[in-house]
C-alpha cells in the first residue's frame, strides 16, 4: 500500500479492514481500532467470508454481506462491503446499519397495518397530490360503496364527480375546492349514484396533510356510506312529523273536548228553562179564562142579570181579575226564562262560532291581541270552572298585537287553565284561584303565566312534565303538555314551569315573540 493509499485508507470514516485472500487481516484503520476488537464483525461472518473474497476477486466487483447480532442485549445490524484492492488484497468497510434496518421494519409494520386497517375497514380511505389532481391511493371500500373499481379514480381522477347526484355536484365541488386553499378541513354529506342505478348517502372528511415547514405535503379523507342512517333518519323524521300531527290534534282535541262540555252544560241549562215554559203552560191558568168566556157565551143574552143576580155570575168579575194577574204572572215568568233560553241558545252559537274560527285558522299568522287570546280560552273553560268553583284573577298588562298562530296560542291557553283547574281540586274553596297573567318580555317578545295555588308538582316530576305520554292523571293521556311545548317551540317561543314542590302549586309561563308590533292592546 502507497503512502497516499495509506494516508486514504486511515481517514476513511467508517472502519476499514484491509484482508488477504484468505481473511486474514492485513491492517485496520483508526475507525476500526475504536470501534472493534480485533476483526470482530469479520470473525462473525467467518461462514460466508471466504466465497465472498473468491468472489470479489474473481470478478473484480463488490460483495455486501450483512450480520445481525445482539450487542448489549440489543439487537444490532452490520453491513460489510468488499472490494477489489490492488490485485491480491481487498478492502473491507464494515458500517453500523441497526437504526437504518430498525426503521425499515417499523416503516414495514406501519405499511402492514396501514394495508390491514384500510383494506378492512367499512370506509373508504384515500389519498390524493396538493392539487388534487392525482389520486395517490384508495382504500378497496371505494368499491363496496360506489360499486366501481378503485382503477376508474386512479386512471381519471376527477371521474368521481360524475358519479355525484346532479341536485348535490356544485356544492360538493365547492367544498373540495376549499381544501386546496384556506380550508384545512372539510366535512360534506352528499349522494352518489352505483352503476346500478342505486343512491347512496356518503359522508366525506377530507385534510389537509402538512410538513414540519407547514408546506402542503398531500390531501386525505374516509368516506363513509350513511345511506342506513339517512334513511333511519327519514323514518324518524317522518314519525316525528305523525307524532306531532298527532300530539297536535289532541291539543285541538282538548279543545273541542272543553267546547263540548261548555256547549253541554248550556244545553243543559236551555234544557231547564224549555222545560219551565212547557210546565208553566201545561198548568197555566189560561184554561179558567177560557171557562170564565164559555160561561158568558151561555148566557150571552141576559149577561146583565147573570153577572148582577145569579150567584157563579157575581163571582165571575173576581174571577176574571185574578186570572188576569195570574197570567201577568205567568207571562213575566215566561218571559224570563224565554230570556234565559235565548241567552243560552246565543252563548252556544258564540262558543261553537269561536271553535270554528280558531279551526279554520289552525296554522294561519295573523294579527292578535293577547289579551282576547285569554278571555277566550277562559270562556272556553268557563263551565268547568263554575263546576270546580274556580276564580279566574286576570292581571293583563299591555302588550302589543303579535303576529301569532291564534289556534295554537289558544291551545295551549285551554290547556294550562283547564289544568290549573283539575289542580285545585283538593283545595279548600277560598284557595281555588288562577291568575293569568300578561306583560312584556326581554327584547320583542312577551310572556304570559298561568298560576294555580293547587296540587304543586315535584322535583322529579318538574324534569319530564313536558315529555310526550307523561302525565299524573288516572286518566290523562300525556298529550297536552306536550304538544303544548312542542307548539311552543314551532312559534320560536319556549313552555316552562315552576314549582316549589307538592302542595305549593305551580306556575306555567309561555314566552312568545312578538314579531311586529302593531299597535297598543
Amino acid at each position: 500500500m502507497s503512502r497516499l493509499d495509506q494516508q486514504v485508507f486511515q481517514a476513511l470514516p467508517d472502519p476499514a479492514f484491509l484482508l488477504d485472500r484468505r481473511g486474514t487481516i492485513l491492517d485496520l484503520n483508526a475507525a476500526a481500532e475504536h470501534a472493534f476488537p480485533l476483526g470482530a464483525p469479520l470473525g462473525a461472518m467467518a461462514g460466508e467470508l471466504p466465497a465472498a473474497l473468491e468472489d470479489v476477486l474473481a470478478h473484480r466487483s463488490v460483495v455486501t454481506l450483512e450480520h445481525a447480532c445482539a450487542a448489549a442485549g440489543a439487537p444490532a445490524h452490520f453491513e460489510v462491503r468488499l472490494a477489489p484492492f490492488g490485485q491480491r488484497e481487498i478492502l473491507a468497510l464494515v458500517r453500523d446499519v441497526t437504526q437504518a434496518r430498525l426503521a425499515e421494519k417499523s416503516l414495514h409494520e406501519s405499511a402492514a397495518q396501514f394495508r390491514v386497517v384500510t383494506h378492512n375497514i367499512t370506509d373508504a380511505f384515500w389519498i390524493r397530490s396538493p392539487d388534487m389532481r392525482e389520486v395517490r391511493y384508495v382504500s378497496p371500500a371505494f368499491e363496496r360503496i360506489w360499486g366501481r373499481p378503485a382503477s376508474y379514480l386512479y386512471a381519471n381522477p376527477h371521474l368521481w364527480a360524475s358519479f355525484i347526484v346532479p341536485e348535490d355536484r356544485e356544492h360538493v365541488l365547492r367544498t373540495f375546492s376549499g381544501l386546496t386553499g384556506d380550508a384545512r378541513t372539510l366535512d360534506v354529506e352528499y349522494r352518489i349514484t352505483r352503476p346500478d342505478g342505486e343512491i347512496r348517502w356518503v359522508r366525506v372528511r377530507g385534510f389537509q396533510v402538512r410538513d414540519s415547514e407547514d408546506k402542503l405535503v398531500c390531501h386525505t379523507g374516509i368516506v363513509t356510506d350513511i345511506t342506513e342512517r339517512k334513511l333511519a333518519q327519514a323514518e324518524l323524521d317522518a314519525s316525528q312529523k305523525q307524532l306531532m300531527e298527532a300530539s297536535r290534534r289532541a291539543g285541538m282535541a282538548e279543545i273541542a273536548t272543553n267546547v263540548l262540555h261548555n256547549v253541554g252544560n248550556i244545553l243543559n241549562s236551555v234544557a231547564v228553562s224549555a222545560g219551565m215554559v212547557r210546565g208553566a203552560l201545561r198548568t197555566s191558568r189560561a184554561k179558567g179564562l177560557k171557562q170564565a168566556v164559555e160561561m158568558m157565551d151561555r148566557h150571552a143574552g141576559r149577561l146583565g142579570d147573570f153577572l148582577g143576580s145569579d150567584e157563579k155570575g157575581r163571582l165571575l168579575p173576581g174571577y176574571l181579575r185574578d186570572i188576569s194577574l195570574a197570567l201577568q204572572h205567568e207571562q213575566e215568568e215566561m218571559i224570563a226564562e224565554l230570556g234565559h233560553l235565548g241567552r243560552g241558545i246565543d252563548h252556544i252559537r258564540d262558543v261553537v262560532t269561536m271553535q270554528q274560527s280558531y279551526a279554520s285558522r289552525a296554522g294561519a299568522v295573523a294579527s292578535v291581541r293577547i289579551n282576547d287570546l285569554v278571555e277566550d280560552a277562559v270562556r272556553i273553560n268557563e263551565q268547568k270552572l263554575a263546576r270546580d268553583n274556580v276564580m279566574i284573577v286576570r292581571e293583563l298588562g299591555a302588550v302589543p298585537k303579535a303576529q301569532l298562530d291564534r289556534a295554537r296560542v289558544l291551545q295551549i291557553l285551554v290547556n294550562l287553565i283547564g289544568n290549573a283547574s283539575d289542580a285545585l281540586r283538593a283545595s279548600p274553596p277560598d284557595a281555588r284561584r288562577i291568575t293569568v297573567r300578561v306583560d312584556p318580555g326581554p327584547g320583542d317578545r312577551f310572556r304570559l303565566s298561568v298560576r294555580d295555588e293547587g296540587e304543586g308538582i315535584s322535583e322529579v316530576n318538574l324534569t319530564r312534565i313536558f315529555a310526550h305520554g307523561f302525565t299524573t292523571r288516572k286518566h290523562g293521556h300525556g298529550f297536552g303538555l306536550h304538544s303544548c311545548a312542542q307548539a311552543a317551540s314551532e312559534m320560536k317561543g319556549t313552555l316552562a314551569v315552576h314549582s316549589e314542590g307538592p302542595g305549593l302549586g305551580a306556575t306555567f309561563t309561555l314566552e312568545l315573540p312578538l314579531d311586529g308590533p302593531e299597535s297598543s292592546s
